[in-house]
């Protein structure tokens, strides 16, 4: 399997198929007390938009309410960097599971000060996501 970070995303490709992959991404974010809120069908919405899009893509909208809660009490303004996401896609004929990095996310509103937090959670969720591919 292949993988790659790219400054702002921390990407795999799986066997699994995109539905396999987000019921296992699903199941063991939960095991980190992390949970789903939604799963947003980018090809469906798409479509319905008539704009012909042929590909999966979904995106998993994750949070940790209590890590949520410590970044909104550091930063409101930081409320626009969550929810964590995670893409699962098809690609080249691969399906891929991708991560925006959260310490990329917070280097960008330099946040230097909750980097300790994104180190954690992106810690986390790159855990998951090798368990889940």
């Amino acid at each position: 399997m292949l993988w790659y970070t790219m400054s702002f995303c921390y990407t795999v490709t799986t066997q699994k198929s995109v539905n396999d992959a987000i019921a296992n991404l699903t199941h063991n974010l939960k095991e980190i007390g992390f949970g789903v809120l939604e799963v947003l069908d980018f090809k469906k919405i798409l479509n319905e938009k008539d704009q012909e899009f042929e590909n999966e893509y979904k995106l998993m909208e994750v949070c940790n309410p209590k890590l949520a809660k410590q970044v909104l009490d550091s930063n409101p303004d930081l409320g626009l960097l969550l929810p964590c996401t995670i893409a699962v896609y098809q690609k080249n004929k691969q399906n891929c599971v991708s991560l925006a990095k959260p310490t990329s996310l917070l280097k960008m509103a330099s946040e230097e000060h909750m980097q300790f937090v994104g180190n954690e959670i992106e810690k986390n969720l790159i855990e998951v996501i090798e368990k889940s591919k």
